[in-house]
């Protein structure tokens, strides 16, 4: 396919679905649209938000400003609680993945998910354990047995408490035997610098958070089965022995609990129609080796609560909650 042909594609296609939107509604955005990251600049959700914009802004899906408004604390229960006093505002968008409802359980949060209204989902993810490529740990061999010379001295961070970082951490000192100490950070970008800076010895990271393997060395992935390229070279915990450790998020979307059904419609059609646009998924999905993954709001819904009922039993699992 030539450029001139994608283009013209993309255009008939945003217009398409500018017709779509406009047409099966009354509604659409009369003013600026804020989207809520729960979470700090330069992190997975962060990074997800603003490629997401870029693909809205290019293709002229929305004729409004859409601004992205950090809000993180309380692994994501700030942002959450924000989302949460905007009613029926059809003018606020905010990032959900899996680790705000996993830590909507653990912490016992005000805001839970049948607080908030599912809009769409467009890609899956999962988590790796990395170290500082500059430092002495090579392999996951290393790191364990780092950790049975100074029990508990060894640190691993990872984004908020009682999200998917901190569940994926659990479910390795679980799984590994080990006795590693957990540092919780308000986002990816934070955990990162600790890295690199010597604060921490290993972290937890999400592909979508935009890991740069030329400075971090990824030990072993949480995916069922090996990835494709750029994260090929990554083993799975199963291929090092360890079949237990494997751990799948959503990453979607939602807005606040009372967003009328028409403004829900018209921000399902907008997402539905940047997923296929050439920014989302050759920039942002298969350069992060994202998993595409598209879900409605009524699918997503329903795929949120069985996940809730998932992460439950892992988080018994763990210990994590009784």
């Amino acid at each position: 396919m030539t450029k001139t042909t994608w283009v013209c594609k993309l255009t008939l296609s945003g217009a398409l679905s500018l017709a779509l939107v406009g047409g099966a509604n009354a509604w659409e955005p009369q003013s600026n649209v804020e989207f809520v990251v729960p979470y700090s600049a330069g992190g997975g959700s962060d990074i997800n938000a603003r490629m997401l914009v870029e693909a809205i802004r290019e293709t002229g899906l929305v004729d409004r400003n859409i601004l992205v408004n950090n809000r993180p604390g309380g692994s994501g229960a700030v942002g959450n609680s924000y989302t949460y006093s905007q009613g029926d505002n059809g003018h606020t968008l905010m990032t959900f993945n899996g680790g705000q409802m996993m830590s909507m359980v653990v912490n016992d949060a005000s805001v839970q998910l049948e607080d908030l209204t599912p809009l769409a989902t467009l890609s899956l993810d999962t988590l790796f354990v990395g170290v500082n490529a500059s430092g002495d740990i090579e392999d996951l061999d290393d790191l364990v047995e780092r950790a049975e010379q100074d029990p508990g001295g060894v640190t691993i961070g990872g984004a908020g408490r009682g999200g998917e970082d901190h569940l994926a951490f659990e479910m390795l000192n679980d799984n590994l035997g080990a006795d590693f100490q957990y540092v919780p950070f308000d986002g990816t970008g934070d955990v990162t610098a600790a890295l690199l800076g010597g604060h921490i010895d290993a972290a937890i990271f999400k592909l979508g958070s935009g890991v740069d393997q030329s400075v971090i060395n990824l030990l072993a992935t949480y995916a069922e089965d090996r990835l494709d390229a750029p994260f090929d070279q990554v083993p799975t915990f199963a291929e090092l022995g360890h079949e237990d450790l494997e751990l799948m998020i959503f990453r979607g979307y939602a807005g606040p609990p009372e967003m009328p059904a028409e403004a829900v419609e018209y921000w399902e059609n907008v997402f539905r129609a940047a997923s296929d646009t050439e920014k989302w998924t050759n920039e942002y999905v298969e350069s992060s080796g994202l998993i595409p993954t598209f879900m409605g709001a009524e699918e997503s819904a329903e795929h949120y609560r069985d996940q809730l009922e998932q992460y439950r039993v892992l988080f018994e699992r763990a210990g994590m909650i009784d």
